[in-house]
């Protein structure tokens, strides 16, 4: 049962990662991308470190995803900003 909800939680993650990649390049207007390149980016990440810490349990797994889910959720804001302005020239 953790296979298949981890297997899940892997494909969903991948799902948001390519609708997050495919916002960036198609979407029309500066604050569009931007808001897809963060929002699901960040669910990807989510999602894919969840699925990690049901296929590989203990508390050094998931105290090292939370970590790197919170790095990452300060970073996002940084890179929608970059990306923003290298959109706007």
């Amino acid at each position: 049962m953790i296979d298949l909800l981890s297997a899940l939680l892997l494909l969903l993650g991948g799902f948001f990662a390519l609708v997050a990649g495919l916002g960036v390049l198609r979407l029309p207007d500066l604050l569009s991308r931007m808001h897809a390149s963060t929002k699901a980016a960040g669910a990807a990440l989510t999602l894919i470190l969840a699925a990690f810490f049901l296929r590989v349990p203990g508390w050094e797994v998931g105290l090292k995803a939370l970590v790197a889910l919170g790095l990452a959720f300060l970073t996002l804001p940084v890179a929608a900003h970059m990306l923003g302005r290298t959109m706007r020239k």
